[in-house]
C-alpha cells in the first residue's frame, strides 16, 4: 500500500532524513503543510530534525497560512507527553513553532528566532499563559523581541553549568575587587509614568509597582501595556476603572484589583497572574468586585488560598468578578449590563476553605452574573472545605452562553450544619444557560457523620454536570410579572400558559447543554440529590446531553441522568383568585450515563435515567374536585446503564406522584400536554420505565409503563429527533 503524503513527511521528519525531505519539497511547499494542529516547522522542533531546520527553518518561520492534512494519532500522544498541563490551551487551536519552541523549553532558540515571527494577540496571550504554567513566571513584548522572566534551569543546562564552576569562582573573585554598579531592579511606581485620573493614553515602556498607598478613587487613563507588567503589592486595590487596560500582564497576590469597572471601562487582551493568600470575612474577586462594563479576551492564571472566616455573611467569590452586574440610567432609561466574553481561567493549586457561617460560595468566572458571560472556559483544579463551587458562576440571574468548564471541582465537608453543593456550570440559575459544556469531574462529600450535639441531624450533598437548583423566579431583574385589570400576565421568558386563574411560569431555563465529566457525591449520614445536568429544578431543561457517570452513595437518593429531583412550586394570590405554577420540565434531552446508587437504609431512593423523582401537588377545585400538577419528562432518551442498590429505578423516571401518572395530563387552555409522552429508552436488564409511583400516604406503589417505550440503540440513535439533540 502506497504511504500518503502525511506518512511521507512525517518519516522523513522523525528520522531527520534531508534527501526524503528535499524530495518532498520538490513536489510541493511542505513547510505549509499542517498536519492536524501541527504545522511541519512544529514537527521539526518536536523531533528536533536538526538536519532539515538547518536548512529549511528561517523560511518556514516566516509561512503563516497552511493547508491542514490528517493529524496521524501518533502526534497527539508524543505532543502531550511534552505538553503537560499546557495541553488544555490545544484542544483545537493549531499549535504554532514559537509555542511549540516554549513547550520544549527551547527558550534561547525562541528569543532568537522571534523577531522573524508576526505573532497575533492570540499566540501571545498562549505564549504568556505557557510561561506562566510551567515556570509561574511572565513574558513581555517589546517591537520584535520577547523578554522573559529569568526561569529555573533545566538538568541539562544545570549540568553544563557544573563544568564550568571553577570558571564561575574565578568570576566571583574577580568581582570581589571590581567596582559595584547600581542596578536598578525593581519595577518603577506606576505613578511616575503613568497620570491613572487622567484621560490620556499611556503606552508602557517598562514594568512598573502599584503599592498599597497608592490611592485613587476613579482611573480614567488608557494605559496600553505593549506586554509590560503591573505588578499589584499585598493589599494594593484602585478604585473604579473609567478607562480601558489592554495588551497588559498583571501580577496580584489576591485582591481585587478594581473596586468596580463601570459602564465605560474595559480590560482586553490581559493576563492576570494570581498568588492568592487571602483570609477575608467578605466576598472578594481577583480582578474587580463589580462590572458593568467590558472584560474580554483575559486570561486569568490563579494559584494559592482563600480562607472565607465569616460567621455572619453570605457571600460569592469570583475567580474575575464578584459580580458581573447591571444598572438603569433612570434619565435615559438606559440599562448597562456587564460582558465577560471569551476569557480563561486556569487554577493550580488552589484551595477553598469556609466555615458554616461564611456560607460561602465560589464560581470560577464569578460570584454572580446579572449581565452576560460567555464563551468562558475554565481548567486546572479548585479543591474545596466546606465552601461551595461552580466552574462559572455561583448565582445567574442573567445569561450565560457557551461557557466551558474543564477543571476537576472537589469539596469535602465534616461539618455539621453544612451541605456541600459542587456543580460545572452554575450553583443557582434563575435566568439562561445556553450551550454551556461541562468536562470536569464534581466531586461532592459530607462526612460529618451523626453529631451528638445534634442528634438526628441529616447533610444534603448536592452535585450536577450544570447547575444545582435551576429554578423559576418572579423576582428576576430581567423577568416581571405584571397585573393588569384583574387578569394575571406571565413574563415566562421562553413560555407563557394561563387559564381559568392559573399562571405557569419558568424563568430558569437550560437549554442546550451538555455534561461529559463524572459525577461523585457521598454523604455519611445524609440525603443526595444529583444530576447529570442539575440536581433539582422547578423550571425547565431541554435538549441537554450528558454522558458522565454519576455516582451516589447516600441515605436517601434522588438522582437522575439529566435530573434528580423535580419540584412543584405555587404561590396563592387569594385578592385575584390567581394560582401561580411552576414545576421541573425535562424535554428533549439524552443521558448516555452509567448510574451507580448504593444506600444506607434509606427509604427514598429514586433513581431514573431521565429523571429521579418528579413530585406532584394536589388543589382544591370546586367543591369536591382536586386537580393535580406536576413535572414533565417528554422526548427524552436513555441509553446508559445503571448499578443501584435497594433503589427505585427507572429508565425514564425513578419515582412519581401516582395522580399525576394515572391522568398524565394537564389542561391550559384549549391545549392538554402529558406529564410523560414520547420517550425511549434501551433495557438490557429488564428495568422498565417507571421504577414506582407514591400515593398521597407516601407509600410507594408498583406501575406500569406510560409515554415511554423500549427499544433498540440503534432506533434510538439513528431517529431524526434524537440526532437534533445529539
Amino acid at each position: 500500500m502506497s504511504q500518503t503524503i502525511e506518512e511521507r513527511l512525517l518519516q522523513a521528519i522523525k528520522k531527520d532524513d534531508i534527501k526524503a525531505f528535499d524530495a518532498l519539497m520538490e513536489r510541493a511547499q511542505c513547510g505549509a503543510y499542517r498536519l492536524g494542529r501541527f504545522p511541519t516547522l512544529s514537527l521539526l522542533y518536536l523531533y528536533n530534525s536538526r538536519k532539515i531546520l538547518k536548512k529549511y527553518e528561517e523560511s518556514f518561520l516566516k509561512i503563516t497560512a497552511f493547508e491542514a492534512l490528517r493529524e496521524p494519532a501518533e502526534l497527539s500522544k508524543k505532543f502531550s507527553s511534552k505538553a503537560g498541563k499546557c495541553l488544555r490551551l490545544y484542544l483545537n487551536e493549531i499549535v504554532s513553532p514559537i509555542e511549540t519552541l516554549l513547550i520544549l523549553d527551547m527558550t534561547k532558540r525562541l528569543t532568537k528566532v522571534f523577531p522573524l515571527t508576526k505573532p497575533s494577540s492570540s499566540v501571545k496571550g498562549r505564549l504568556r499563559s505557557i510561561y506562566y504554567i510551567k515556570y509561574s513566571l511572565s513574558m513581555k513584548f517589546e517591537g520584535d523581541n520577547i523578554i522573559l522572566d529569568k526561569r529555573p534551569m533545566t538538568f541539562g543546562e544545570k549540568k553544563k553549568m557544573a563544568t564550568v564552576a571553577a570558571f564561575v569562582l574565578v568570576a566571583i573573585a574577580l568581582a570581589i575587587v571590581a567596582p559595584i554598579t547600581t542596578v536598578e531592579l525593581m519595577p518603577a511606581s506606576i505613578d511616575k509614568y503613568v497620570d491613572l485620573t487622567s484621560k490620556e493614553e499611556f503606552a508602557l515602556k517598562r514594568d512598573v509597582v502599584v503599592t498599597k498607598d497608592i490611592s485613587v478613587e476613579e482611573v480614567n487613563c488608557t494605559i496600553i501595556g505593549n506586554g509590560h507588567k503591573i505588578v499589584f503589592r499585598k493589599g494594593a486595590t484602585l478604585g473604579v476603572l473609567n478607562g480601558k487596560l489592554s495588551d497588559l500582564t498583571i501580577e496580584t497576590s489576591g485582591d481585587a484589583i478594581f473596586s468596580s469597572i463601570s459602564e465605560k471601562g474595559s480590560i482586553e487582551n490581559t493576563v492576570v497572574n494570581v498568588k492568592a493568600d487571602l483570609t477575608t470575612t467578605d466576598g472578594t474577586a481577583f480582578v474587580a468586585l463589580n462590572n458593568y462594563g467590558a472584560i474580554d479576551g483575559v486570561s486569568v492564571n490563579v494559584r494559592g488560598k482563600i480562607d472565607a472566616t465569616s460567621t455572619t455573611t453570605v457571600d460569592s467569590y469570583g475567580g474575575i468578578v464578584q459580580t458581573n452586574n447591571y444598572k438603569v440610567n433612570s434619565a435615559t432609561q438606559t440599562v448597562y449590563r456587564g460582558v465577560i466574553n471569551n476569557c480563561a481561567v486556569n487554577y493550580s493549586k488552589f484551595t477553598l476553605t469556609g466555615t458554616t457561617g461564611a456560607n460561602a460560595s465560589f464560581g470560577g468566572v464569578a460570584g454572580i452574573n446579572n449581565g452576560y458571560l460567555q464563551d468562558c472556559k475554565v481548567t486546572g483544579e479548585i479543591i474545596a472545605d466546606t465552601f461551595d463551587i461552580a466552574g462559572v458562576c455561583s448565582v445567574n440571574n442573567g445569561y450565560l452562553n457557551g461557557d466551558v468548564n474543564e477543571a476537576s471541582l472537589s469539596q469535602t465537608s465534616a461539618d455539621t450544619g453544612w451541605n456541600p453543593i459542587v456543580c460545572g456550570i452554575v450553583i443557582t440559575n434563575a435566568n439562561a444557560v445556553e450551550n454551556c459544556e461541562n468536562k470536569g469531574k464534581m466531586t461532592s462529600i459530607s462526612n460529618c457523620g451523626a453529631f451528638e450535639e445534634q442528634e438526628g441531624y441529616e447533610s444534603t450533598v448536592s452535585a450536577a454536570g450544570i447547575a444545582y437548583l435551576n429554578r423559576s423566579s418572579y423576582s428576576n431583574p430581567y423577568i416581571k410579572n405584571s397585573v393588569n385589570s384583574g387578569e394575571v400576565e406571565c413574563s415566562a421568558g421562553y413560555r407563557n400558559a394561563y387559564v381559568a386563574g392559573v399562571c405557569i411560569s419558568s424563568s430558569g431555563t437550560i437549554e442546550g447543554c451538555k455534561n461529559l465529566g463524572g459525577v461523585n457525591v457521598s454523604a455519611d449520614n445524609g440525603d443526595a440529590y444529583v444530576g447529570g445536568i442539575s440536581a433539582y429544578t422547578n423550571s425547565q431543561i431541554s435538549n441537554c446531553r450528558s454522558s458522565g457517570d454519576v455516582t451516589v452513595a447516600a441515605k436517601n437518593v434522588y438522582a437522575g441522568g439529566i435530573l434528580g429531583f423535580s419540584e412543584i412550586s405555587y404561590s396563592y394570590n387569594q385578592l385575584l383568585d390567581t394560582l401561580n405554577l411552576a414545576f421541573g420540565e425535562v424535554n428533549s434531552c439524552i443521558s448516555e450515563s452509567k448510574i451507580s446508587v448504593s444506600t444506607t437504609g434509606g427509604t427514598h431512593v429514586c433513581v431514573g435515567g431521565i429523571t429521579g423523582f418528579v413530585r406532584e401537588q394536589g388543589f382544591p377545585y370546586g367543591e369536591d374536585e382536586t386537580i393535580y400538577f406536576g413535572g414533565w419528562v417528554t422526548n427524552s432518551y436513555f441509553i446508559g446503564q445503571c448499578v443501584n442498590e435497594g433503589a427505585y429505578f427507572g429508565n425514564i423516571v425513578g419515582v412519581c406522584g401516582a395522580n399525576i401518572y394515572e391522568s398524565n395530563s394537564s389542561t391550559f387552555g384549549n391545549i392538554e400536554y402529558h406529564n410523560f409522552e414520547g420517550n425511549y429508552y434501551y433495557s438490557t436488564n429488564g428495568s422498565k420505565a417507571f421504577g414506582a409511583a407514591r400515593t398521597a400516604d407516601g407509600s410507594f406503589v408498583s406501575v406500569e409503563d406510560k409515554g415511554a417505550t423500549l427499544t433498540t440503540i440503534e432506533e434510538i440513535i439513528n431517529s431524526q429527533a434524537y440526532k437534533s439533540v445529539y
